[in-house]
Order: C-alpha cells, then structure tokens, then sequence
C-alpha cells in the first residue's frame, strides 16, 4: 500500500473523507482515483511524548501491511491514534483495524454486506 504523504493529501481525505471511530484508532476514508490505495498514519500529542507517538505510528504501519492484501484499491486512508493505542495489545491493535476497515467497507468481502 502506498502512503500518504503530503499535507494537502491528509487535509482533503479530513475534509471530504468519512469517519468511523474505535477506542484505539480513528480510521477516515476518500475514495481516490487511482489504481492502488494508500495510508497516511497520525499521532497528536494527545497520544503522548515522541517515543509514544512514533510506536503508535509503527504500530499502525505494521497493522495496515498485514491488512494490506484485503484492502480494496482506490482509496486514501487517514488513520489517527489515540493515547490507549500505545499500551494495547498487538491482537487488539490489527482487531481494532480490521473491524475499521469492515464497517468502512474497505475489505474484500465487506463491500457485499
């Protein structure tokens, strides 16, 4: 999956993206016209010191590379940590991920439901 990488990027996917929310993680989604999908990844200092906000962040890249097979292609994602993300298990963290990316209908499978 690609990544999101410019402010403007983030700002239009905030702006005209829908949101659904998790006590971990806050997942916006904008379809995009492009081939692929890509992921912009955010912590605010809400999160925590820098240590804190770069795991939640590692924590979210590791997420959406083992949920990448079964994104479908065509949007751009903002997902945005919240503080209990940092102490939460590993199994919580790709749970709260896959449960996003289902009511958001953004996986295989789930577009039908």
């Amino acid at each position: 999956m690609h990544s999101l990488k410019t402010s403007r990027d983030f700002q239009r996917v905030r702006r005209e993206g829908r949101s659904w929310a998790h006590p971990l993680v806050v997942l916006i989604a904008c379809p995009n016209s492009q081939p692929e999908s890509r992921a912009g990844i955010a912590a605010g200092k809400t999160v925590g010191n820098a240590v804190a906000r770069n795991r939640a962040k590692r924590r979210l890249r590791a997420a959406v590379r083992l949920a990448e097979a079964q994104i479908l292609p065509g949007w751009d994602v903002v997902l945005i940590a919240r503080p209990p993300l940092v102490k939460a298990k590993w199994p919580e963290v790709t749970e709260a991920l896959a449960q996003l990316m289902r009511r958001a209908k953004l996986t295989r499978g789930s577009e039908k439901e």
